[in-house]
């Protein structure tokens, strides 16, 4: 009797456990970040604005968080075609120096993105991540100085959550997110 009890118990929990291996998040709700990045990324210089190569990518890692993935040129160029076959040196410093200006304005506007993504995605438990990865796009032979590859910032939900909600002094943003430059 005991043995069958034990059993019934196990054969219970066994419906129970496939069910909490289920995704919190479903793709509805990561199409709709991926969109609203993707606006947002467009929106930052809306006169003169960056080139998003290709559409951001977003995945939920079940124990991990959200995370999503873009490239963009910040400062797109005519590049080259049949009429311009080459870049000059002189269109190489602008570009760079465009560049530099506009990095600073990507991390605050990635910033934003954080802040609205975790808070506009609600199943994601608040002790996991939100993550935003930005790889920026450089012509071959482009002087890369002082310029980073890719962006990658990432912070608890909870954090985000509480700053985004003015729970948290918008000061305490620096110490929430982990903010590396490769």
């Amino acid at each position: 009797m005991r043995t069958l009890a034990i059993v019934s118990v196990m054969l219970c929990a066994i419906p129970a456990g496939s069910l909490a291996d289920k995704p919190k998040v479903n793709r509805a709700m990561i199409k709709a970040m991926e969109n609203s990045i993707d606006n947002r990324l467009h929106g930052i210089w809306p006169l003169d604005p960056l080139e998003v190569m290709g559409l951001t990518q977003g995945t939920y890692i079940n124990g991990y968080g959200v995370v999503f993935v873009s490239e963009v040129n910040v400062a797109p160029s005519s590049g080259i075609t049949p009429f311009h076959p080459k870049i000059t040196p002189e269109e190489y410093v602008r570009i760079h120096d465009k560049k530099a200006t506009r990095i600073p304005q990507l991390k605050a506007a990635m910033q934003e993105m954080l802040l609205s993504s975790a808070s506009s995605l609600d199943t994601v438990p608040a002790t996991e991540q939100v993550a935003l990865s930005i790889t920026l796009f450089y012509w071959v032979g482009e002087n890369t100085e002082g310029l980073p590859q890719q962006i990658v910032m990432h912070g608890s939900k909870q954090a985000l959550v509480k700053v985004k909600s003015g729970i948290s002094d918008r000061s305490t943003l620096a110490s929430a997110l982990t903010v590396e430059e490769y």
